[in-house]
């Protein structure tokens, strides 16, 4: 640990002829900085008192009386190699006053050079004693993967390790699992009274799916925590059949048994995952320090540019700032910055003390692609941290009916929007399961460890839709009060992870194996946890099947330690009978008794007998060797050739990568999932003490300028127009009661719905008649900016149909006023809009779109869609401009006008359907039509507003206010834009940099860096 790294060329300057004499006496075991890139090395460094940097050092052989006595805190005693602050000579040498004080000790004087030479050979020949002792004895035999005891007191512990006991102590678990999750079980409750029933069934009734999955993944972690602390204590015997006794005989090497954490804190167990240098040690090919830190490194050699970025890393992350490294291709960015941010980590937490101060690392790169190979290089490097892989649901949705997965499940299915079909059918899973909860006897008990499948499963929530006849029976008698049950769809993956099975094997699979920390063996197919959005899919259609075991051996020949048998009764197939002690399976810990084997380094056995299954492995002679098995005891768990390869478990990924973020010590996402403030809320990604590094950085600037602007159509804000419009009308009702979350808003919490959507609606309708007003100034200017002479201009100089032209604009100008910046804020003055506007019309959107979320959803697909993708704009135009508002010196707001389809049509009102050029004409939009006006009346008038402001605001009786009087059907030749765009991405960096502990960014190009940090605004002035 004592080791100087050093990290470029030297700056020193040399030293004086007149301290030649103190420095010409070297030894190899001494301290020495032979170059640094510090300006004063001898002040950061350990260093010898002679040669400290802060007080001057005087030989006395030049002057008897000095000030050697005073010492900075790095200062070492020459003789005693401690501290100065420890040496009990230091000042005055009372056991050989003829020596003296120990501060005056240097190189330079031939007393205290053979006072060392004597102390170190007298200790040499003390080791020399030891060790012929020592080999005199008999060396002992060890197994190479027997595990190194920690403990005196679990030396005779082996039965701890015994695979003999997996299944017994599965079956403590999962009696475990049921006494503490089946809360509406009476069986397992028969002890308890009535009340407490009727407390927990009304608390699991209040809980969403994803809360349950996490209340059962962290009483998972408990469990297996309390089991291994037991087994890790001694303190059970080995005849001791007690249910306590067997709680202590849990099998470390379980994956059942890997538990490092309970929820957000770490681990409290002795096996704690926490050595610096990994958790691999074959995949450790060399260490190194970087100011105290033992970095463990996947190669041989370690370049001079890594060396210096994990330097920079450290100082960054020890002192909390932000760091910014360019370093061109090749120089190893990934492997350093992985290796040193996670040794870091681990030291972080070591030595936070009795806190133990968790610091999770965000590591974001641009794309999908570049984060799997993100994933790919952790698993190079000896380091297997809890991880987790943040992904969208159009990777990771599995539904067949969505996005079909495995041979013999269907083609993809195109037309279909992920998000708002998953979104819908998990809000109808939910109230499908709430109401069977609430009613047990009109579908029989519901219980959340074996949720019965839905009948709106699949597709055929429309087609019993169609069957249900006029007295409100479906098919098969069902009564119109639970008629709701088969008419929507539903998800049974999402429903599949309330039950305790599936947090278990989440846990077996994602969590690191605690015993590796001791492990001899293991390659870079070790997974121990690591895993990617494939593995995540994988797992969620048969999470039953563990995949790619890859078992490390030390020598070809050495035994797996499996034992293998024949399925019983008229199973077919070879099952594990017995993983034994000390050997490469039971180190690898994911093997449990009673698995069946399926396939073997890709090969498929599922059907084979051990026998065949036995020749097949003794017969490979490289490592390593890989299984997949299947857990369960049946194969009936894994569907074969049945139903393409779901498993009748088959869970949904999406929400289990979420569970995992939230406890991971390490989470990859590309970085658009942490830049854009709107996806980092709806991923749920937290920044608190969190370090993120942002690899590849040179994109951004883009994307944060890109996620911060928005443009918004004058079509669409009509169709926004029209919507609202449909609930401002609805009669105030009960059952329309919107919550507000902040109570400041208004005089009370609540809110009919019918105002929200009012309120919405006359804010928008600013927007339009604004963007309206700008359009018609466009149309009739003679002006150089007017439409006519644009027209010209285009077919002049042959522009695209897509070209867009200015027509207002509201930015920075000079000096602005008075001077201070102005940028955007006179379009919000123009169009009458404050501060406290826009915190009312955040929280009215919230409700709002919190109640539409929340429907039935009994609209069509097509019409669905449309409504929620319109909710979606609508909460971006308020959140952008939100943020125009409070930023509005960095923002500016453009009308724009383009045309309408084509320029054609823009020139003449007409289109030619075939096209004359290369490309065919794109077809001109309508603006949609408001009731009551229709496609045969398009000249009807809206109809009056009924609302008290509207009413208030009229002053001719004659003359109401009508909502929607532009959307009249009409196809204009022109359509009208706001464009809102940020100029620079420092508002939304130093948002981010505020809310986490350190932002790491590297990229091969990142030069000139001091623009790029005051354009990122990164290190502000104050």
């Amino acid at each position: 640990d004592s080791e100087v790294e050093i990290i470029s060329p030297s700056r020193l300057k040399k030293p004086s002829a007149a301290h030649n004499n103190i420095l010409e006496v070297n030894d190899d075991d001494d301290i020495q900085i032979t170059s640094s890139n510090l300006t004063a090395p001898n002040v950061v460094f350990p260093h010898h008192r002679s040669l400290c940097g802060v007080h001057k050092f005087t030989p006395l052989s030049i002057i008897d009386n000095s000030g050697n006595s005073k010492f900075c805190p790095k200062c070492y005693c020459l003789l005693c190699d401690v501290p100065a602050s420890q040496c009990k000579d230091w000042e005055s040498n009372r056991n050989n006053p003829t020596v003296g004080p120990h501060c005056h000790a240097h190189n330079g004087d031939e007393k205290w050079t053979n006072l060392l030479k004597a102390k170190r050979d007298a200790a040499a020949a003390t080791s020399a004693t030891t060790a012929a002792t020592a080999a005199a004895r008999p060396p002992p035999t060890r197994n190479p993967y027997q595990r190194p005891q920690q403990h005196a007191s679990t030396s005779n512990n082996n039965s701890a390790y015994s695979s003999s006991n997996h299944q017994q102590i599965e079956q403590l678990i999962h009696n475990e699992f049921l006494s503490r999750l089946a809360t509406n079980d009476t069986n397992n409750n028969s002890n308890n009274n009535g009340k407490n029933k009727e407390e927990r069934l009304r608390s699991r009734k209040e809980m969403r799916i994803p809360e349950v999955l996490a209340e059962n993944f962290q009483k998972a972690l408990k469990i297996h925590e309390e089991a291994n602390s037991s087994a890790a204590g001694g303190s059970a015997a080995a005849n001791n059949s007690s249910a306590s006794a067997a709680a202590a005989m849990v099998d470390l090497t379980s994956p059942a048994s890997t538990s490092t954490t309970t929820g957000a804190n770490s681990p409290t167990n002795t096996n704690t995952r926490c050595k610096m240098e990994g958790d691999i040690p074959t995949l450790s090919l060399t260490n190194f320090f970087v100011m105290g830190i033992k970095i463990g490194w996947p190669y041989p050699t370690i370049m001079s540019p890594q060396r210096q970025m994990a330097f920079h890393l450290i100082k960054a992350l020890n002192s909390s700032k932000h760091v910014v490294l360019e370093s061109p291709t090749g120089t190893g960015k990934s492997a350093a910055i992985l290796c040193s941010v996670l040794a870091w980590q681990r030291h972080h937490w070591k030595k936070s003390g009795e806190k133990k101060e968790k610091v999770k690392i965000i590591y974001c790169s641009r794309t999908h692609s570049q984060v799997a190979q993100m994933v790919t290089s952790l698993k190079q490097t000896p380091y297997r941290p809890r991880m987790a892989i943040l992904g969208s649901r159009e990777r990771l949705c599995i539904h067949k009916s969505i996005k079909p997965r495995g041979g013999g499940s269907g083609e993809e299915v195109k037309g279909i929007n992920v998000n708002n079909e998953c979104r819908m059918r998990v809000r109808n899973t939910e109230k499908s399961r709430k109401h069977q909860l609430t009613n047990p006897t009109s579908h029989g008990p519901y219980e959340d460890d074996d949720p019965p499948d839905g009948p709106g499963d699949g597709d055929m929530g429309q087609s019993q839709q169609q069957q249900q006849g006029e007295d409100g029976v479906v098919e098969g008698g069902e009564s119109e009060e639970n008629s709701f049950l088969s008419r929507q769809k539903t998800c049974p993956h999402y429903r599949q992870l309330s039950t305790s099975r599936v947090a278990n094997l989440v846990h077996s699979a994602f969590v690191p194996n605690n015993g590796v920390d001791c492990c001899s063996i293991g390659g870079k197919e070790s997974k121990f946890g690591a895993h990617d959005i494939e593995d995540l899919v994988q797992f969620g259609v048969d999470p039953n099947i563990q995949r790619g075991i890859a078992l490390y051996r030390k020598e070809p020949t050495d035994s797996l330690g499996l034992s293998l048998k024949k399925g019983a009764g008229n199973r077919r197939g070879c099952f594990i009978n017995k993983v034994k002690e000390d050997t490469p399976a039971a180190m690898n810990g994911s093997l449990q008794v009673e698995d069946r084997i399926v396939r073997v380094n890709g090969n498929d056995v599922f059907n084979s007998d051990p026998a065949h299954v036995s020749t097949m492995i003794k017969g490979l002679t490289k490592d390593p060797v890989v299984l997949d098995v299947t857990r369960g005891g049946s194969g009936s768990l894994s569907s074969r050739g049945g139903d393409g390869n779901y498993s009748s478990h088959a869970a949904c990924p999406y929400y289990v990568t979420q569970l995992l973020a939230k406890d991971a010590e390490i989470v990859f996402a590309p970085y658009n999932y942490v830049l854009d403030p709107g996806i980092r809320e709806a991923m749920g990604i937290e920044l608190a003490n969190t370090v993120v590094v942002l690899d590849e950085a040179h994109n951004v600037e883009t994307v944060l300028r890109d996620a911060g602007s928005g443009r918004f159509g004058e079509i669409e804000l009509c169709d926004l127009i029209v919507m609202l419009n449909n609930y401002a009308i609805i009669e105030k009702s009960t059952a329309n009661m919107l919550e507000l979350e902040d109570g400041n808003v208004g005089e009370s919490e609540t809110a009919h719905l019918c105002e929200v959507a009012h309120t919405l609606l006359l804010f928008v309708e600013k927007i339009v008649n604004k963007l309206r007003d700008d359009k018609k100034y466009f149309e009739t200017s003679p002006g150089k900016k007017g439409a006519a002479q644009i027209l010209r201009e285009c077919e002049k100089f042959h522009k695209s149909d897509d070209s867009e032209f200015d027509i207002s604009f509201e930015g920075p100008t000079g000096h602005g006023r008075m001077g201070k910046a102005v940028g955007c804020r006179p379009f919000f003055d123009k169009l009458g809009l404050t501060e406290s506007d826009f915190l009312k019309l955040s929280v009215y959107a919230d409700a709002f779109e919190k109640f539409l979320r929340g429907r039935d959803g009994n609209d069509g697909s097509t019409e669905r869609d449309r409504i929620s993708n319109l909710l979606d704009r609508l909460m971006e135009l308020i959140g952008k401009m939100n943020s125009a508002m409070n930023e509005s010196c960095h923002y500016y707001a453009a009308v724009m006008a383009t045309a309408n389809g084509s320029l054609e049509f823009a020139a003449n009102g007409e289109v030619d359907s075939e096209g004359s050029g290369r490309w065919p004409k794109r077809k001109p939009k309508p603006i949609p039509l408001i009731p009551p006006r229709t496609s045969a009346h398009p000249n009807r008038p809206p109809n009056p507003c009924t609302n008290q402001y509207c009413r208030a605001q009229c002053t001719d009786v004659f003359n109401p206010i009508r909502h929607g009087s532009c959307c009249n059907g009409s196809t204009p030749r022109w359509e009208a834009f706001l464009c809102l765009e940020l100029l620079t991405p420092g508002p939304l960096m130093q948002q981010l940099a505020n809310e986490c502990r350190t932002v790491v960014l590297a990229s091969g190009s990142l030069a000139p860096i001091p623009s790029l940090c005051a354009e990122l605004n990164l290190f502000p002035a104050d």
